[in-house]
C-alpha cells in the first residue's frame, strides 16, 4: 500500500543512488559506456528506497538511521551486481566461456574488482551520508503523515 513514507524513501534514495553513481564514474576506465549507469543505479535506489526504507520507516530514530544505512548497502550490493552480471552476458556474447561455471566465476571476479574499485571516500561517503540523511528524513515523513 502506498505510503507517504514510501515515496518519501523512494524519492530520497533515487537521488543517494543517483549522486553515488555520479561518483563512480570516473573510476571506471576511459571509454567505458556509462550512458545508462546513473540511471540504473537511481532505479535501484527508487526500488529500495520504496520497498526497504519506506515500509520500514515509523519504527524509532535509531532503527531509521539503521535502515538507511542498510538502504544504502543494498544500493551498492544490487549495482555491483547487476553490473558484473551484465559484464558476464557482454562476455558470453562474445563467447569467451567454455561453460556455465567459467561465466559465473568470471561474474564473482568481476563483482569483486568493481567492489576494490568502488572503495573511495567519494562514493562511499555518499552513500553512508546519504543513508543516514535518507533515513532520518524518511522516518520524519512517516511521523508527519500518520
Amino acid at each position: 500500500m502506498p505510503t507517504g513514507s514510501k515515496l518519501v524513501g523512494a524519492v530520497l534514495f533515487m537521488a543517494v543512488g543517483y549522486f553515488a553513481a555520479l561518483q563512480v564514474i570516473p573510476t571506471f576506465p576511459e571509454g567505458t559506456s556509462m550512458r545508462f549507469f546513473p540511471l540504473t543505479i537511481a532505479l535501484i535506489g527508487l526500488v529500495n528506497g520504496w520497498m526497504v526504507m519506506g515500509s520500514r520507516a515509523g519504527t524509532g530514530v535509531r532503527a531509521a538511521v539503521a535502515n538507511g544505512l542498510r538502504t544504502s548497502l543494498q544500493i551498492a550490493f544490487f549495482g555491483l551486481l547487476l553490473f558484473s552480471l551484465r559484464q558476464m552476458f557482454l562476455r558470453s556474447a562474445d563467447l569467451r566461456y567454455s561453460g556455465f561455471g567459467e561465466a559465473i566465476g568470471d561474474a564473482m571476479t568481476q563483482f569483486i574488482e568493481y567492489f576494490v574499485q568502488s572503495l573511495t571516500i567519494e562514493i562511499w561517503g555518499v552513500l553512508f551520508v546519504g543513508g543516514i540523511v535518507g533515513g532520518l528524513l524518511t522516518e520524519w515523513a512517516a511521523k508527519a503523515w500518520r
